[in-house]
């Protein structure tokens, strides 16, 4: 009963900024959407210590976006061919592939990332590009086994 009295004391203004605080908080929840997946696979060179890298990325959503994946690796990991930031076009439902080579004498950690960017002339001129912006990290290790 003391509850019931304390909220009718409670001001108006109060009881309507928590209402609305409340309906804000659900409406902003249903409103995220995953927009890119990402899949990270390594794997091995003829039993080396050389390891391609396999990043796979999917569009989720019916619009054309533009997706740029990089590779964020440790000291003890080494690009054969260069660390290369790839930028793609991703129309409708879809999924690219993008691939490093890497040298990997000792243990290391590799992220890979993918993130939709609005950079111009990526895209054919005459597709409409849905510019939200998204972005996913992925985290492996590689273990050498001796």
């Amino acid at each position: 009963m003391h509850a019931l009295q304390l909220l009718f004391k409670t001001s108006a203004a109060a009881l309507f900024l928590g209402l609305c605080l409340t309906l804000r908080t659900g409406t902003a929840q249903g409103q995220i959407q995953n927009v890119i997946s990402a899949n990270l696979t390594t794997s091995q060179i003829d039993n080396s210590t050389g390891y391609v890298i396999t990043l796979e990325v999917s569009n989720l959503i019916s619009q054309c976006i533009v997706v740029k994946t990089t590779l964020d690796v440790s000291d003890t990991v080494f690009f054969l061919y260069g660390n290369f930031h790839f930028t793609s076009c991703l129309c409708g439902v879809s999924t690219r592939r993008f691939f490093w080579e890497i040298d990997a004498p000792e243990n290391g950690i590799i992220k890979g990332k993918a993130e939709v960017v609005s950079e111009e002339n990526i895209c054919p001129s005459d597709v409409e590009i849905c510019s939200l912006v998204y972005k996913v990290c992925i985290k492996r290790e590689i273990i050498i086994r001796c």
